[in-house]
């Protein structure tokens, strides 16, 4: 009964494989990144980079680009697809650009259609440009890598081992249609010499963006946002050199407590560290001593200056709301935005030097 079990498993499963729609790749246009812009008259520009294959050279990639303005994205796909003997395939995405000023305007519409586009995959990337997105897929960053795939990859890294924090499409989301966080983006800049450089974060309030982070700034949110096992820290000492750590495993937990009628927020971030760079001092215990309160006196005056400005923005991107949310009963979302411009948020940072490197 059980062998007869498993080979019927086994025939439904070779009968549903048949069932999935195929596409083959020499038949359709393939893109693996896309941007909008800002077009006149209320309208987008929709630009994607199409994969080229050449076919007497297996590892020559190029791009071929496609753009197109009109009001919706799928009309301006199909309007695309006039111009070209193989469909585009959308959903083979991975990394959607848009420029700033679209942004600014508001990116609901837009992602909404991606959001219930169901071969659209979770995991893409979205970046800000600061300027157009366009121009970055016009710009030849990338000679021996197809574009898409740079700036995937160029992301990605970031995220896994870097200093930018994590928001795929996914991530996007949860923010976006929860109550008491808000979403925000990698800010990509295209430098003088051609090339593309996450300069950034892009912060949002609901759906528009607001302001950025600097790549320092940015840093320091990515403590605050979660355990951190990577990434370098540099400080000036004072009436000293400059001074570099390797962050060997940081954690970061937030704790709730009643003030009066207003709730109080106490972050406590502790972060382990070994010295890489110490500009040839001998880092004695006294000079231990010194790196170590340099760098909580610059993280906590870093990340209580980002709080402040976040609250001063009345956004949440450190995702306060929702954490008081699963704290506290009866919590409610217009309460809780009166309250947050004059919350009391306290950060407590210990740095643990556990490595001083091998010199002797």
């Amino acid at each position: 009964m059980i062998r007869f079990f498993y080979i019927l498993v086994l025939i439904a499963s070779v009968l549903l494989t048949g069932c999935v729609k195929q596409d083959v790749i020499d038949k359709i246009t393939i893109s693996f990144t896309g941007a909008f812009d800002e077009a006149p008259d209320d309208q987008i520009e929709f630009t994607i980079a199409a994969t080229k294959f050449q076919a007497d050279k297996s590892r020559t990639v190029s791009n071929a680009l496609y753009s197109k303005v009109g009001h919706t994205s799928k009309n301006i796909l199909e309007i695309m697809d006039l111009q070209l003997n193989r469909p585009i395939k959308p959903g083979k995405i991975s990394v959607l650009l848009i420029g700033k000023e679209l942004a600014e305007r508001g990116l609901a519409d837009e992602l909404d259609v991606i959001l219930r586009d169901a071969i659209a995959s979770r995991r893409m990337y979205v970046a800000i440009v600061d300027g157009k997105g366009k121009e970055i897929l016009q710009a030849n960053f990338s000679s021996n890598e197809e574009k898409g795939m740079y700036l995937y990859n160029l992301l990605d890294t970031n995220v896994r081992t870097g200093l930018v924090p994590r928001q795929n499409l996914h991530d996007f989301e949860y923010a976006y249609l929860g109550k008491g966080m808000d979403p925000f983006f990698p800010l990509l800049t295209l430098q003088p010499n051609g090339q593309v450089q996450i300069s950034g974060l892009a912060l949002f309030k609901d759906d528009k963006y607001v302001l950025s982070l600097s790549q320092k700034q940015m840093r320091v949110m990515k403590l605050l946002l979660g355990n951190v096992r990577y990434g370098t820290l540099e400080t000036k000492l004072e009436n000293g050199p400059y001074m570099a750590i390797k962050n060997i495993g940081s954690k970061v937990n937030y704790r709730v407590g009643k003030e009066s009628k207003s709730p109080k927020v106490t972050i406590n971030l502790r972060l382990n560290a070994e010295v890489i760079d110490s500009k040839g001092m001998a880092l004695t215990k006294q000079e231990q001593q010194s790196i170590k309160e340099s760098f909580e006196k610059d993280l906590t005056t870093t990340g209580l200056d980002l709080l402040q400005l976040f609250k001063k923005e009345e956004i949440d991107p450190l995702g306060l709301g929702d954490f008081l949310r699963s704290k506290t009963r009866k919590w409610n979302v217009e309460a809780w935005k009166e309250e947050y411009p004059t919350m009391n948020v306290k950060l407590n940072v210990r740095v643990d030097l556990t490595e001083i490197g091998i010199r002797k």
